[in-house]
């Protein structure tokens, strides 16, 4: 029952590291959509490095520099200013809140494997697992926040809109439009 226990914490611990993760992403780029009309258009997008991902506080830092230098122009509405502020501090909420899950995981993942008595493969398997775990759940987020997994899920509803819509009998009334 411990063991069980101990795999429950694991996998809820996991959980709070990826989709808040995966929630402050699309604070994020709510933020940045309201920050592009303010963005001169010879600047190009850089991609953040993967290493920033690693420690919060670097990334939090690598974000605000690159967010200032266009902060000037968006200053002047302030509409646009405070939809991009409240954004922007909700997406730094949530990554903190991913940041302590990412903790709280390792923890679990720890607490599993010495109830598992595994001995010395304990530390080995334990770096194994919070090493693909983590880039997992980084991975994930970045499908999920993907174009592509937008177009995939407009394709798979699109179908099932097609499937419905020649199953409803002639006879009957087609509401689906």
């Amino acid at each position: 029952m411990e063991v069980f226990v101990a795999g429950c914490a694991f996998v809820a611990d996991w959980l709070l590291f990826v989709f808040p993760l995966y929630q402050g992403r699309m604070e994020l780029m709510e933020s940045n959509s309201v920050y592009a009309k303010y963005q001169s258009t010879h600047s190009k997008k850089k991609g953040v490095p993967f290493l920033y991902w690693l420690f919060p506080p670097l990334y939090f830092r690598y974000v605000k520099k690159q967010n200032i230098k266009g902060l000037n122009r968006l200053f002047k509405n302030k509409d646009d200013f405070r939809n991009f502020y409240g954004f922007y501090n909700k997406s730094i909420a949530w990554y903190f809140v991913s940041y302590a899950g990412f903790l709280n995981a390792i923890e679990s993942t720890y607490g599993v494997l010495e109830d598992l008595e595994l001995g010395f493969l304990t530390i080995p398997l334990f770096l194994v697992i919070v090493t693909s775990l983590f880039i997992l759940g980084h991975h994930y987020v970045n499908y999920m926040a993907s174009n592509q997994h937008r177009i995939r899920f407009i394709k798979s509803v699109a179908s099932d809109y097609h499937r419905i819509k020649k199953q409803t009998p002639p006879n009957q009334p087609k509401n689906l439009d």
